[in-house]
């Protein structure tokens, strides 16, 4: 074959191939945009659930497409709006780890600590959801500092750590009912030391010194009625506390 033929097909063979990517690319941001569009219309709708399964199935077929992280923050909004929270726990965790650098990365890990927030607990029962949701909220406020997502979490935070207050000292009064003062003294001890500007500080406070005063601590019970008296004066348990004083 001659060799100026040979070379002028291989540019035309070329040409075809960089054509037909072209085409496929195209005809992939096409269908990304058309299905993104339908999750997001869906969404509008109410319809959380079925976007979030459609969203699914968008990230299996275009994962390059210029749309795929758009679509893991939708699937990670829709999820947490249909309910899905645990869902909405590992896609933020995943988006997290794959995209740390992301601009929106913020959102995600918003996302993540109010995934655990709506899975809070009372104060009877385990506090592993809400101490998780109080450290994802941490990190955001310290890694994200001016991030939007940032601005309202401090009042949700406050309310976590009087669950957990409460959750301590409704244990360690369980503990001084049965004369395990040891025990109780423990509880009583965590609220003061880390949860002093909760609801369960008073009352904390006054069965501190009383498990003090049971184990023959005079000394000890003593300095907790006179914390009390003098931080809470017109609170109920100072009152109570004046037999330790």
């Amino acid at each position: 074959m001659n060799i100026r033929l040979f070379s002028h097909l291989s540019i035309i063979s070329m040409l075809l191939i960089l054509s037909g990517c072209a085409s496929d690319e195209a005809y992939d941001k096409a269908g990304a945009e058309k299905q993104y569009d339908a999750a997001k219309q869906k969404i509008n709708l109410g319809q959380y659930n079925a976007a979030a399964f459609d969203l699914e199935k968008f990230s299996a077929t275009f994962p390059y497409s210029s749309y795929a992280t758009k679509g893991e923050l939708l699937r990670i909004f829709s999820s947490y709006r249909g309910g899905e929270y645990i869902l909405t726990e590992t896609l933020s965790n995943s988006f997290i780890e794959r995209h740390p650098k992301h601009k929106h990365v913020d959102y995600a890990k918003y996302m993540l600590a109010m995934s655990f927030y709506m899975q809070r607990t009372t104060k009877e029962h385990d506090q592993t959801h809400n101490k998780n949701a109080i450290n994802n909220f941490d990190r955001l406020i310290k890694e994200h500092p001016a991030s939007k997502y940032a601005k309202d979490v401090k009042p949700r935070i406050q309310k976590l750590y009087n669950t957990i207050g409460e959750h301590e000292l409704e244990v360690g009064k369980y503990y001084f009912d049965r004369d395990r003062y040891v025990a109780a003294a423990n509880r009583f001890q965590k609220v003061v030391k880390e949860y002093q500007t909760t609801s369960a500080i008073e009352e904390s406070l006054y069965y501190l010194a009383a498990s003090y005063a049971e184990m023959g601590l005079a000394k000890d019970a003593r300095q907790m009625a006179t914390l009390l008296r003098h931080n809470y004066p017109n609170s109920s348990w100072s009152s109570k506390a004046e037999d330790f004083l």
